[in-house]
């Protein structure tokens, strides 16, 4: 091959590839004869290819040459003991000038509160449904209409066990009452006999001294023998009726300790039967709450998503092989944004920054928002983190008539701490709690 000269070295790249391919000709090769004054055209149709090839290579590097949002910016690496370095956050991101655009990345929309229906310790075949799929329902309206007889056969059993528990406290409070009433009579004897025990003691005194007095005079012979023998048989019957006196308060005594007995039996008694009331009472309440229970309401206010049960369907939350729900309930006045951020830009993130939302539907409507929260574990299958953003409806909108769940979102989100604006905004009712999270979260630079 010849060496080049110098003139040759001003010679652009396709003059350098042109020399080349004409010197790699094949019709000598090939020993085709060419007549005089004509040359091949294969090489200038591999001159074209190279030189097509050669353009879309360079259009593709043109486009690819700038650099992305994303792509993580080279820091020089802080020397330990020290802070991260000037104009960038911590984790060695690049800290956004405020106001600046922080991401923007697609999401999805889900409700705050959603909550399945079912009815509440029942199993039964559903009789009637008054919903819908879009109906908007308020706390406590009738959803669906249990089969309830079952549970209102158990109702009247436990009410009639009720009735008998009552009537065995009645009983038990007029056996006491009567023993009550016995202990009063006994200790009204005690007293009688009491008395007469004291009538006997003061006769027997009497009598005592009366007879010794006798038995004086006897000895001198100045009383006559029918007189001696008078106080004699008056000493003898004051005893008599002291000892029967003492008998009389010793069974009255008695007698008030068996009244005692009874009474406090009697109280047992009561006892036990108030006992058994108030637990047939709580039997009974349960069968009715059962059988209210057959009539299933909406626990929230908000709007019907899904049916998963029909007029005739069994459902019963205690089965696995039975449907428990009948419906699913959100309260689209509140919505949220999940998205998921990559883990090399999550600390672009916080709470408190101001969003603006987009459905895919309509990009023409856009909705404000706030980082919410960022979520405590991230997703190591993609290596992302979910963030929740809170979307603010305009008062004029009524919630559920275009922003729904499972819609698309693109969700772009500002270097600016989110702003309420109660004129505009359909407010949650817990933003003084959430905005002092807000302000510590936006702090965090």
């Amino acid at each position: 091959m010849a060496i080049p000269t110098d003139s040759r070295l001003g010679a652009s790249v396709n003059g350098d590839l042109a020399d080349r391919v004409q010197q790699l000709r094949l019709d000598n090769q090939l020993g085709a004869a060419k007549s005089g004054g004509g040359g091949s055209w294969l090489p200038w149709v591999l001159c074209g290819l190279l030189a097509v090839t050669w353009t879309g290579v360079g259009a593709r590097w043109y486009k690819a040459a700038p650099a992305k949002d994303d792509a993580p910016s080279a820091t020089p690496a802080a020397s330990p003991g020290t802070g991260p370095a000037p104009g960038t956050q911590a984790g060695g991101a690049p800290a956004a000038e405020p106001g600046a655009l922080v991401t923007q990345l697609k999401g999805t929309v889900i409700p705050s509160l959603q909550v399945t229906v079912s009815p509440r310790d029942v199993a039964a075949e559903i009789t009637e449904l008054f919903f819908a799929e879009g109906k908007r329902v308020k706390q406590g309206d009738r959803l669906a209409t249990l089969l309830d007889h079952q549970y209102a056969n158990r109702l009247k059993t436990e009410d009639a066990s009720v009735k008998s528990a009552e009537a065995q406290v009645t009983r038990s409070a007029a056996a006491k009452a009567a023993a009550e009433a016995k202990v009063a009579k006994a200790e009204s004897a005690l007293a009688s006999a009491k008395a007469r025990l004291t009538r006997a003691l003061a006769s027997q005194d009497r009598a005592t001294k009366d007879f010794a007095q006798a038995k004086r005079q006897d000895a001198t012979g100045t009383i006559s023998t029918q007189d001696y023998q008078k106080f004699e048989a008056d000493k003898l019957g004051a005893d008599a009726d002291k000892v029967a006196a003492d008998a009389d308060v010793e069974a009255a005594r008695r007698e008030i300790d068996a009244a005692n007995a009874d009474v406090n039996t009697a109280k047992a008694t009561m006892t036990a039967a108030a006992a058994d009331l108030g637990a047939a009472e709580a039997r009974r309440d349960e069968a009715k709450r059962l059988v209210e229970n057959c009539c299933v309401t909406a626990p929230i206010d908000g709007t019907i998503l899904t049916k998963s049960a029909d007029r005739g369907a069994l459902v019963s939350p205690m089965s696995f092989n039975v449907a428990a729900g009948i419906c699913s309930i959100a309260d689209l006045s509140k919505l949220e944004v999940e998205i998921d951020v990559p883990e090399r830009q999550i600390t672009r993130l916080r709470a408190g920054q101001e969003c603006l939302l987009q459905a895919d539907a309509d990009p023409s409507r856009s909705y404000r928002g706030v980082v919410d929260r960022v979520m405590p574990i991230a997703d190591d299958t993609k290596n992302v983190v979910k963030v929740r953003i809170r979307v603010y409806l305009a008062k004029t909108e009524e919630p559920g008539t275009f922003l729904k769940p499972k819609m698309g979102i693109t969700s772009t989100v500002y270097e600016k701490a989110f702003a309420l604006d109660p004129a505009r905004d359909y407010l949650w009712g817990d933003e003084a709690g959430r905005q002092k999270d807000w302000a510590a979260g936006w702090k965090k630079k």
